[in-house]
């Protein structure tokens, strides 16, 4: 499925047909619909994700997983621990997730 961006499928009802629906002029069963449309256009929620973080938050969540990385990499140095080992794999895959939504954050 193809997303539209909502300004755009606004633009272009306004451009095919220019109505506003807050004067009684517009009666024709088209510029009726092409009214209509646009108010139900205007109520669709956004299909573009939410940044849920702000950059800095991300970026303490990036030094705090960094942190615990370090800590349990330097305890599997000295007494390897197979727990430990897949919480290190865990926290590796959650640091990249924190870094891409910190270049997502950086690109929007």
């Amino acid at each position: 499925m193809s997303l539209i961006n909502r300004q755009a499928a606004i633009d272009a009802i306004n451009a095919v047909f220019p109505v506003d629906p807050n004067k009684s002029e517009y009666v024709s069963g088209i510029a009726c619909g092409a009214a209509l449309a646009l108010t139900y256009i205007k109520q669709l929620p956004s299909a573009e994700p939410k940044q849920r973080y702000t950059e800095e938050e991300l970026s303490v969540f990036a030094h705090g997983i960094s942190l615990s990385l370090l800590s349990k990499r330097s305890a599997q140095h000295w007494h390897y621990d197979e727990d430990t080992a897949t919480e290190i794999k865990f926290l590796e895959r959650l640091y990249d997730k924190v870094v891409a939504d910190m270049g997502d954050e950086q690109d929007g």
